[in-house]
């Protein structure tokens, strides 16, 4: 997924697509007022201004209010009404349903009410559908009900949504590498005096976007406009970011000292995120100028904040997953008692029936047996049901790791120092890893557990497949035990294993020849699972660092596995690492 720093940045950052259910709404609430001042207008308002809110809560009682909008809206023969319903409706099954189908279908409904009553509201929806494609990757969708907004935008002199209009067609143009057209769309926004606040963003993305271009007696302008200390300006500090990497890499000085200041005292006011780009382009600048003391003090600086912020989105993560798995765990042992509570009593009823009207009512005997037979196949369809919503979930797990996944490859293209790249890579294989796991879960019938032959050799392939960057390629094998292993267990040994094979790629082979090797052993010895990692390198250093990050995170996923870690030198010549596994489950 290739999307640009720049498209992130104005959708998120200055426009949110006018879909954070603000702009919208502020939006809707005008043209409701200018409808009519009727009480059924001020109903519909309140019922789509309530489900906007329960949407930004992910509630479904937002549905509700959107129902009951529409409904009055239907009854009182408002069509405007009936349009912001459908489009709030469309909303609610984007964002908390994640149903792009479902939504589509509600918006579309929206535009044709629009059509048959000449309402001018139909160009917001077309923005909206604009937006929710944007969202989802699929550009030229977005692009083409971006123009059509924008027409009718134009038409009905809406200034307003012109200017959102022109600049997410920038945006989509910057994602797909059409940066002419994405500068002469961020221009031509500028141009529209409205919402002036949206500039300083724009200023932003333009001058850096001519930044990546090395345009940068076109590019600073801008940017040095972007960090105008003004009150429509609240991101006048953080923007400070693109000046400084302009400057470093337009290898310019002047006028700097201002600058420096304000960046250095924004550092401790902004946000954990904010305050490690400030870090990092302090660095960068420093280094240029030749002050290595300050731009190493910064860059340390920016190495911690880096960490803390990859520390807390793996705690986050994996907290959240853990306490996702345990209530699910819980809710699936209750229902089971109860259905094994159901079938109990209406066997013990069955055979005291039976016992006592044997011989004189046979024929409602069967008919009992017809109605056991009964119960067992709604049994029978509930445990479907709990396997499909159990398979759903593994799939929207996959998603959210998919996201990350994503977002850590985004913040890559933007760093420039090899080694704090390096390590955003290192955190996406992390990712990766566990996507894997989630992605199987949910292609299989088997949804609590993992083979793990076939989970290795994808993830191994996976691995070598993005680090390979050297003209020889390293030969690996493995052999495999074929277990089957609950997700529980699976997922600290995945991990374990990216990070084997990881510093065997990154280390081991310097530099990478013919005869270079990698063996993978896996298998079950008596009550233990025993992972090896084998090369026929360098061999490891006579003390291993105990500080380096991949080394504690092997040594705290093995404590969760009760799991012995050892290094040595193998029959290869190289290094053994070997995994003794004493805490798993077998499925």
């Amino acid at each position: 997924m290739k999307i640009a720093a720049l498209c992130i940045f104005l959708t998120f950052g200055c426009l949110g697509f006018s879909q954070n259910g603000s702009a919208l709404s502020e939006k809707k609430s005008l043209l409701l007022a200018i409808e009519a001042t009727s009480n059924t207008s001020e109903k519909v308002q309140h019922y789509t201004d309530l489900a906007w809110e329960y949407i930004n809560t992910q509630n479904d009682s937002a549905l509700i209010y959107a129902n009951k909008a529409f409904k009055l809206s239907k009854e009182k023969k408002y069509p405007l009404g009936q349009a912001i319903a459908l489009e709030t409706k469309g909303f609610y099954h984007e964002i908390v349903d994640g149903n792009y189908e479902k939504a589509s279908k509600f918006y579309f409904e929206g535009i044709a009410i629009c059509e048959e009553y000449k309402l001018p509201y139909s160009a917001s929806i077309y923005h909206t559908l604009g937006v929710m494609f944007h969202t989802t990757d699929s550009y030229e969708n977005a692009l083409k009900y971006y123009t059509i907004a924008y027409d009718l935008a134009k038409n009905s002199n809406d200034l307003e949504l012109q200017k959102k209009c022109l600049i997410n067609m920038g945006s989509v143009n910057s994602s797909l590498e059409n940066f002419e057209e994405a500068k002469k769309y961020m221009r031509e926004s500028l141009e529209i005096a409205v919402r002036k606040e949206l500039d300083y963003s724009i200023y932003a993305n333009l001058g850096n976007l001519l930044t990546k271009q090395e345009n940068f007696a076109e590019a600073m302008p801008y940017i040095e406009k972007a960090t105008e200390i003004n009150p429509d300006n609240p991101d006048s500090e953080l923007n400070l970011y693109f000046l400084l990497s302009a400057k470093a890499k337009s290898r310019d000085s002047t006028n700097m000292n201002g600058v420096l200041k304000r960046a250095e005292a924004a550092v401790n006011t902004v946000g954990i995120r904010d305050k490690s780009l400030l870090l990092r382009s302090l660095a960068d600048y420093y280094t240029f100028t030749g002050n290595y003391k300050k731009a190493l003090e910064y860059r340390d600086a920016y190495v911690n904040v880096f960490e803390e912020i990859k520390e807390k989105q793996r705690d986050e993560t994996v907290f959240e997953l853990e306490a996702q798995y345990e209530t699910e765990k819980k809710q699936r042992e209750l229902d089971k008692k109860e259905a094994a509570q159901k079938l109990l009593f209406w066997v013990l009823g069955s055979i005291l029936v039976l016992f006592g009207f044997l011989v004189f009512f046979f024929l409602k005997n069967r008919r009992k047996n017809k109605q056991l037979s009964k119960q067992k196949k709604l049994l029978e369809a509930t445990v479907d049901e709990k396997n499909v919503l159990l398979k759903e979930t593994h799939h929207r797990v996959k998603n959210s790791f998919q996201i990350v996944s994503s977002l850590l490859y985004l913040q890559s293209e933007n760093i420039v120092d090899k080694e704090a790249k390096l390590a955003v890579k290192e955190a996406q294989n992390r990712v990766r890893s566990m996507v894997l796991i989630h992605q199987k879960l949910y292609s299989k019938e088997q949804l609590v557990g993992i083979s793990t032959e076939e989970y290795f050799i994808d993830l191994t392939k996976d691995i070598f497949e993005s680090h390979q960057f050297e003209e020889s390629a390293i030969k690996y094998s493995l052999n495999v035990e074929p277990l089957v292993l609950d997700i529980e267990t699976i997922t600290p040994l995945g991990l374990i294993l990216n990070e084997l094979i990881t510093n065997v790629l990154k280390h081991a082979f310097k530099p990478v020849s013919e005869k270079s090797e990698m063996q993978i052993r896996f298998k079950k010895s008596g009550e233990s699972l025993q992972l090896q990692v084998e090369d026929n390198g360098l061999g490891m250093p006579s003390e291993v660092k105990e500080n380096s990050f991949g080394i504690q995170l092997i040594k705290a996923l093995a404590k969760k596995l009760k799991a012995t870690v050892a290094f040595s030198k193998g029959t290869l010549k190289g290094t053994l690492a070997t995994i003794e596994i004493h805490r798993f489950n077998e499925l």
